[in-house]
């Protein structure tokens, strides 16, 4: 399985990081953002868990899309990205359906 995606992701390489750092790193990012307020903390006002998302979201963007163009290995830089996104949006679907 993985030498079958190894060779796809090597067939394409262009086409790969420019999905990966165009769409799948403004889709990471939202994703991100859409999960911190479950694990930031509260703060005085009750709001700080809701704004730094909002104003964090450009700066994960860019690590994203940073990332997706210096990595070497294809296969590593969609497993990170993906499996992050991943995780992010189960932790927010969960959120949202009350199951945390």
């Amino acid at each position: 399985m993985t030498e079958r995606l190894r060779r796809a992701l090597d067939a394409r390489p262009r086409l790969t990081r420019w999905l990966l750092a165009g769409p799948g790193a403004v889709a990471a990012a939202l994703l991100f953002a859409m999960a911190m307020p479950i694990w930031l903390p509260k703060g005085a006002a009750g709001i700080d868990n809701i704004v730094f998302p909002l104003i964090l979201v450009p700066l994960i963007w860019a690590v994203v899309f940073v990332y997706a163009c210096v990595e070497e290995s294809l296969l590593r830089c969609v497993a990170v990205i993906c499996g992050t996104a991943a995780v992010c949006g189960l932790t927010a679907a969960m959120a949202f359906t009350g199951w945390i």
